[in-house]
């Protein structure tokens, strides 16, 4: 395995498989990790493997996130019967996934130890990286979680979320149930979804949501727990209004306004010019 027979592979994936340019990365990503753990194990194979890890990443066009409005997102959530076992399982579950901006899997892991529901409604989340954060909940998803923990009662070291057979859910799960109530908004509302339901897009919904509000792009990556503001300002490019607002509100602040920037001297001096254009 070489450079030339990397190469011959990424360019089977584009040609054959069809692979988006952010796939073939992620491909040859993991090769560099394996050829860089050769090199550390091996260093009598370090000219092949640098030769190997010289094989330059796609340039991929990074666009801003997919996500729905709050009406579409209050829209969704509006569709499911919160007065049937299920309804309330499948509520609990969306409301908190848009509440809180969770990752899939940070959902499936939570525990009802978890939640804490005086003195501050909120959750404790295990997320990447092996670190917890504490994220706050509302008081409309509190009131939900406890209707649901009533007809679902759970110890505190039980999983929060389980299916009919009381197994923890699955990804497929989650996505199975999002895109369900999804559909069934679409009837009523046909420009909710422009693209396809999946439930990460709440996530993203949420992130821009709280960013078009205003809140600090520091206390949002806190929020979603990113390692890096550089990975949450992706966010910052979804709505175009904001930027607009972002300019006028820094303009009012340093720009005075044109009326009283000249004094009147200057400002009979100039009249008198134009005078004389006349």
């Amino acid at each position: 395995m070489d450079k030339t027979c990397i190469l011959r592979f990424l360019t089977w994936l584009d040609a054959e498989r069809g692979n988006s340019p952010a796939t073939r990365n992620v491909r040859l990503a993991h090769l560099k990790s394996f050829f860089h753990y050769v090199r550390i194990e091996n260093p009598a194979l370090a000219d092949q493997c640098e030769n190997a890890m010289s094989v330059p990443f796609t340039k991929v066009e990074k666009h801003p996130p997919e996500y729905m409005d709050e009406d579409s997102v209050s829209h969704m959530l509006h569709t499911v019967n919160p007065e049937s076992r299920d309804g309330i399982r499948h509520l609990a579950i969306l409301s908190l996934l848009y509440d809180s901006g969770c990752r899939v899997q940070e959902l499936i892991e939570l525990k009802v130890k978890d939640i804490q529901f005086e003195k501050g409604q909120r959750i404790y989340v295990h997320g990447k990286g092996d670190k917890y954060r504490e994220i706050p909940i509302t008081l409309s998803t509190e009131k939900i979680l406890k209707k649901y923990l009533k007809s679902f009662p759970h110890s505190g070291n039980d999983v929060l979320f389980t299916n009919r057979k009381g197994e923890p859910l699955t990804r497929q799960g989650i996505r199975y149930i999002m895109q369900k109530y999804a559909a069934e908004s679409k009837k009523s509302t046909p420009g909710d979804f422009s693209g396809a339901a999946h439930p990460h897009l709440l996530r993203h919904s949420k992130a821009t949501h709280l960013v078009n509000a205003g809140v600090n792009i520091y206390n949002v990556r806190d929020f979603l727990g990113h390692t890096s503001v550089a990975t949450t300002q992706i966010y910052l490019t979804s709505n175009p209004e904001v930027t607009r607002k972002a300019i006028e509100n820094v303009a009012s602040q340093t720009v005075p306004d044109s009326a009283e920037y000249y004094s009147a001297d200057e400002k009979q001096s100039l009249m008198e010019f134009l005078d004389t254009l006349i």
